[in-house]
């Protein structure tokens, strides 16, 4: 016979101002959960990393809701871990210090743990396989108004968007400056210790522009549903000059919006006008779901070319139109990597002069 409590009907929550909380991105995540068609398949009795997981409020709630066999929570962040640590005791125990049982007989405590962790290390050093990565994880878009210019100038030929997918030893760079360098090494490093049909889900902000940020997810062979969108508010203090000049300079412009309700994507010149002039600005926050076409086939291929092809790694587009497509032309090249790596002679003859 349990002795203890039932489920808590509300969460209770230490904040520290150090420390990650439910805020917009936070919440906004969470929402996205909830609007997944079918949760109960990516988290119920499954193992579940939260990546970014601040005072742990999301692990916890998502354990209190689906049950998961087990959520890490994890942040780089030590003050964060211990915090988490303390909510997952104030929400584990009733008021008499009584464990808090669920319907399988569990507690949080059972289920949950928190971890100091860059991304997915903690997971990828012991080995653990992962069902689900959920993803909460910063950006800051401070571009080089410089570095970019150089990089545009030497891409004239391309249209912008397509510099992620073409100019391959530039990517990362590129992702790095556009604030999107943190979510994809998430989204790799999660190749590695996922299984073959888990999912990922982050959220990611807009300013970049909408096809900037999926593109991240796409080129690297996830098919990709957005989840939910919001708007929220650019902090009046943020200094976004760094994107004007940026703009001045290159055919791509960032996304805002005039206050919260506004439609029509502004661009970074003229939000900053607005703000100078009183005006608030917002810009989109998205939450994708993410699930690699072929994964078995995928990570076959990048593993290959880690081995001695780093810079054609780096250079691949694995985003196809449709599936068909993607499943010939993946094929395609798992067998091409295949062959360049065993080193056999190339059967192609030079062609007659």
């Amino acid at each position: 016979m349990l002795s203890g409590s039932q489920q808590r009907k509300k969460l209770i929550m230490m904040e520290i101002p150090s420390v990650f909380g439910p805020r917009d991105r936070s919440i906004t995540l969470y929402e996205g959960i909830n609007h997944h068609p079918d949760p109960d398949s990516i988290f119920r009795s499954k193992t579940v990393a939260q990546l970014g997981c601040g005072n742990g409020w999301i692990s916890i709630a998502l354990t209190e809701k689906w049950c998961p066999s087990k959520v890490y929570g994890l942040d780089i962040n030590p003050r964060a871990i211990k915090i988490a640590w303390i909510n997952l005791y104030l929400n584990a125990l009733d008021d008499d210090g009584l464990p808090i049982y669920d319907r399988e007989g569990k507690t949080l405590l059972d289920r949950v743990e928190f971890h100091e962790s860059d991304l997915l290390f903690y997971c990828r050093d012991n080995k653990i396989e992962l069902d689900s990565i959920v993803g909460c994880i910063p950006q800051i878009l401070k571009p080089s108004p410089e570095a970019m210019s150089k990089i545009i100038t030497e891409n004239l030929s391309k249209e912008f968007g397509n510099i992620f997918r073409t100019s391959g030893p530039l990517r990362g760079f590129v992702e790095d400056q556009f604030g999107l360098g943190l979510i994809a090494r998430a989204v790799e490093e999660g190749m590695a210790v996922i299984k073959p049909t888990g999912t990922m889900i982050f959220n990611v902000g807009g300013r970049p522009g909408q096809g900037v940020c999926e593109c991240l997810f796409l080129r690297r062979g996830f098919r990709i549903t957005k989840l939910r969108q919001t708007k929220i508010m650019q902090a009046a203090n943020t200094d976004i000059s760094a994107l004007v000049e940026f703009e001045k300079n290159s055919p791509h412009r960032f996304e805002f919006f005039m206050g919260s309700v506004g439609d029509q994507p502004i661009s970074a010149r003229t939000a900053l006008a607005y703000m100078k002039s009183g005006g608030h600005v917002s810009h989109a926050l998205s939450v994708y779901s993410c699930q690699l076409r072929q994964p078995n086939q995928v990570n076959k291929l990048i593993e290959i070319l880690k081995n001695g092809f780093h810079e054609l790694s780096r250079s691949l587009d694995l985003s196809f139109a449709d599936d068909s497509s993607a499943h010939e032309k993946i094929t395609f090249l798992v067998y091409l990597a295949s062959f360049l790596n065993a080193n056999k002679p190339n059967p192609c003859q030079p062609p007659a002069e």
